[in-house]
């Protein structure tokens, strides 16, 4: 089971659809950008940086760049992107990275996939592949391994469960059009790890020194801490949210958590969509209303659970 990244703001104009049935999220502008808003969101993610390292835990933003940047020659005919969306990523590293966040490229693991001849999104899905999905992981994983030796046993991390392929409709397809393009869509095949055994116990007895914080591309169904926590040969925890709450919310949720408070990690990877470090956590209509709260008082809120 899986389910969409989408916003309380779906219902803009939400599925674009391109050419050879490709489908894209109608609510990720191609167009315009939010500079000011974006500024505000880096500040507030160096300043959760800085709050992280006084408890000796180092944040790690991963940055999941639009899927139109893979797939542009497959838009509708009439949509491209502009010059500032096609700046942005780029611009959003730099800024953090000059605010003092370590940041991934991502776009480095995707070459991989890419030269390895497999898709890095899903034709009628806003999500990645698991084949991207794994690469950054490895990318992820390179970055802590190279920061020292981690707590922990060795053998404590998921073992892979074998490829499988699982049949359906991509979730804009499923969620957003009408049965009559439904099936003209199709599904798809999903290359993706079976779910290993897990031995009993084995995550209370072994406390995580890794926790990935973000929405449905982490999820397991992917597969993204499943391999991170194979290749750093630890545990990893995982807190996800479906995207209409908002990585603000999501993040704060993970530290007033019985989790965090009885064993903090040494590293918090926390998931961003490209698109969302426009969204403060004050941007109604992007997330759901229970996830509202002023930069301020998000501050605030993220200080007192570091505080406990």
């Amino acid at each position: 089971m899986f389910f969409a990244t989408t916003t309380v703001s779906v219902a803009r104009d939400a599925v674009l659809e391109g050419k050879q049935n490709w489908l894209f999220a109608g609510w990720e502008s191609l167009t315009i950008t939010k500079p000011a808003a974006e500024k505000s969101s880096i500040g507030l993610i160096a300043g959760a940086s800085r709050q992280f390292t006084k408890k000796n835990i180092k944040l790690i933003v991963l940055i999941v760049p639009l899927k139109p940047r893979y797939y542009e020659p497959l838009l509708p005919d009439g949509a491209a992107m502009s010059d500032d969306i096609r700046k942005r990523y780029d611009m959003l590293l730099t800024e953090l990275r000059a605010s003092g966040v370590t940041a991934i490229d991502v776009r480095d693991a995707f070459k991989t996939v890419v030269a390895g001849k497999q898709e890095v999104f899903y034709r009628a899905d806003f999500h990645w592949t698991t084949f991207a999905a794994e690469a950054s992981a490895d990318e992820v994983a390179a970055l802590i391994l190279s920061s020292g030796p981690l707590p922990g046993k060795a053998g404590t991390g998921m073992k892979l469960g074998d490829w499988i392929n699982d049949r359906h409709l991509g979730d804009l397809a499923a969620n957003f059009l009408s049965p009559e393009r439904k099936r003209e869509i199709g599904p798809e095949a999903y290359v993706i790890r079976q779910a290993p055994k897990v031995a009993a116990g084995l995550l209370d007895s072994d406390p995580a020194p890794v926790a990935v914080v973000g929405n449905s591309f982490v999820q397991p169904y992917f597969g993204f801490s499943q391999r991170l926590s194979n290749k750093i040969d630890r545990p990893v925890s995982l807190k996800w949210n479906p995207g209409d709450v908002g990585p603000w919310a999501t993040l704060l949720q993970y530290l007033k958590s019985s989790e965090f408070a009885g064993h903090p990690p040494q590293f918090v990877v926390w998931q961003f969509n490209e698109a969302q470090l426009q969204n403060g956590p004050d941007a109604v209509g992007e997330w759901a209303a229970q996830s509202i709260t002023s930069p301020a008082d998000w501050n605030a809120r993220l200080q007192e659970a570091l505080r406990n």
